[in-house]
């Protein structure tokens, strides 16, 4: 049985700590798994890897299953301190952050990509990972400006699928433009004024399409609207709120992931 650590003076609550913040994770090339979902997609995962696990006694034994490193043992007050949640499940790894993949290399090698301008909700960035990976998008791509897709709850939004989805951040809509260009490519925003409608386009689409989606306050820029292939709207009742952008990034993921396994 490995020797519990119990001072909360100890360093290592120094180290994880860090990792709550970008400046933190950005010198120290490191992020954090928190949780056993995140936890098990880490130890299972070629990228993004364990560097260090820690675990409470009580979940030593829970999440024995997921524990595949030596991992050090600490107490519930010092687990406390190094979680980023209120109600720590006990379990938490530091992964390595992995170099990215290459802009042009993943609009060459897919047909469904989504492009998020200026994101800033990480609940909405981690459901959007979430959903891309498990409604059949190959990718996504972030614009500078947007949350740290590293960040603890982004990482918890994902619920695992950070580890299995390719994205590529700080990306301006101009470099991607060229990179869809270079490939053919197309780049569809989604915006409420959209000219053509969901259901109407996804019939016509081509085989190769990025979908790009806007802040969450604002949208998207004119400028960039202007310079898509395509504009479409998600059909709405009238007198409807807008929908989430988590939500509407989900529909239009499935309906073109449906749209693109028939085009195959």
């Amino acid at each position: 049985m490995n020797s519990v650590l119990t001072s909360l003076r100890s360093p290592h609550i120094g180290r994880v700590k860090a990792l709550h913040t970008s400046k933190g994770r950005k010198i120290a090339n490191e992020f954090l798994a928190e949780g056993p979902q995140a936890v098990e997609a880490a130890a299972k995962s070629k990228k993004f890897k364990v560097t260090q696990m820690y675990v409470t006694e009580t979940a030593l034994n829970q999440f024995s299953k997921l524990i595949s490193s030596d991992p050090i043992v600490v107490s519930e007050k010092v687990m406390a301190a190094m979680s980023s949640v209120e109600n720590s499940q006990g379990i938490l790894a530091v992964c390595i952050k992995d170099a990215l993949p290459d802009l042009n290399k993943l609009t060459s090698t897919s047909n469904l990509l989504i492009y998020c301008h200026e994101i800033n909700d990480p609940g909405n960035l981690g459901t959007i990972i979430r959903s891309a990976h498990a409604l059949g998008a190959q990718g996504l791509i972030l614009s500078p400006g947007s949350v740290d897709p590293f960040s603890p709850k982004v990482v918890r939004a994902s619920a695992g699928s950070l580890w299995q989805l390719p994205f590529v951040i700080n990306i301006e809509f101009e470099e991607l433009r060229r990179s869809a260009q270079e490939v053919d490519m197309k780049s569809i925003a989604m915006t409420g004024g959209g000219k053509k409608e969901l259901n109407d386009y996804i019939k016509l689409l081509p085989k190769k399409s990025v979908f790009v989606f806007g802040n969450e306050a604002h949208g998207l820029p004119k400028e960039i609207i202007t310079k898509c292939d395509e504009q479409v709207r998600i059909p709405m009742k009238a007198g409807a709120e807008s929908l989430n952008l988590a939500t509407s990034a989900a529909l239009v993921i499935y309906a073109a992931s449906n749209a693109q396994t028939q085009i195959e």
